[in-house]
């Protein structure tokens, strides 16, 4: 016997629904829809067909954004996972003041990112001479202007936004460490492991799954990476720390271009569901 209709769990899905619809799935289909309207974001708007996919297809500055952007992924995920796991398994070997170092760890979280960015700034500053450079200078070595430097600028950028959301991930493993089976764990030291052993061949397998779901975050939150980026450096030198949605902001504000920011609004979106499912085929791979 087939169970009857009920209107009730529809009801209790109507505002989380109004609410997606109404702040992403409608201003992404109107973004799209832009993608295809030649518009400064006041006048009226003409119909441009493809005219913006192919200028985005031939776009130098799009294609360098591109590349940092891969840059700040690659490295951005790698340091955030490290740190995050890192932190997690420091904590859960602490017995007493967990909740103090929890907090502390968390706190780059819920600071906002300009202050986060002007913090660092005034470390990595050389005039007036910051914390960093002073020491550098204490140890007899010229001081860098790390932030404005072609070849440091887009490395500290991405080690600054990951150093703002490590906490993050520190709390999604440490709460996936803390729920390996405590039996495993001492039925491997019985068999003869020890801590690095279990740790290696016990805790980490037991919380693979949740690699995943920090990489997809991860990714996803990498490639649409902007306001560490826009508030420290505005993408430059030059454009060395231009990533994608620094670039779409600019065209579309700065430059008053909405028809052609839409476009590469559209582009970050194609990306972010290429890698998120890139990374599910991964994921489906290790499960098999």
């Amino acid at each position: 016997m087939k169970p009857k209709r009920k209107i009730e769990p529809w009801l209790f899905l109507l505002p989380a629904l109004v609410v997606y619809v109404s702040i992403v799935l409608f201003p992404m289909l109107q973004t799209i829809g832009y993608s295809f309207m030649d518009w400064n974001g006041i006048g009226e708007k003409t119909f441009a067909g493809l005219k913006n996919y192919s200028r985005m297809l031939s776009d130098k500055n799009l294609r360098t954004a591109f590349l940092n952007n891969m840059f700040f992924l690659l490295l951005g995920t790698v340091f955030q996972m490290f740190m995050g796991l890192l932190m997690a398994t420091l904590l859960s070997g602490i017995k007493k003041g967990s909740n103090l170092f929890r907090v502390l760890y968390f706190i780059p979280c819920i600071i906002s990112s300009m202050a986060v960015c002007k913090i660092f700034e005034k470390l990595l500053s050389v005039q007036p001479l910051g914390v960093i450079p002073a020491l550098m200078k204490l140890m007899h070595l010229k001081p860098i202007a790390f932030l404005s430097d072609f070849k440091y600028a887009l490395t500290w950028v991405t080690l600054i936004d990951g150093y703002k959301f490590c906490g993050l991930y520190m709390v999604i493993f440490y709460a996936a460490l803390m729920n390996v089976s405590k039996d495993t764990i001492e039925a491997a030291y019985i068999d003869g492991c020890n801590w690095i052993q279990a740790y290696f061949f016990v805790k980490l397998p037991a919380i693979k799954n949740m690699f995943f779901v920090v990489l997809v975050i991860l990714v996803n939150g990498c490639l649409k990476g902007f306001d560490v980026s826009y508030i420290l450096t505005g993408g430059g030198p030059g454009n060395a720390t231009e990533l994608v949605a620094t670039y779409m902001y600019k065209t579309a504000f700065s430059m008053s271009n909405f028809g052609y920011g839409s476009t590469l609004a559209v582009f970050i979106l194609i990306e972010s569901l290429i890698a998120v499912g890139i990374v599910k085929l991964i994921q489906k791979k290790f499960s098999d």
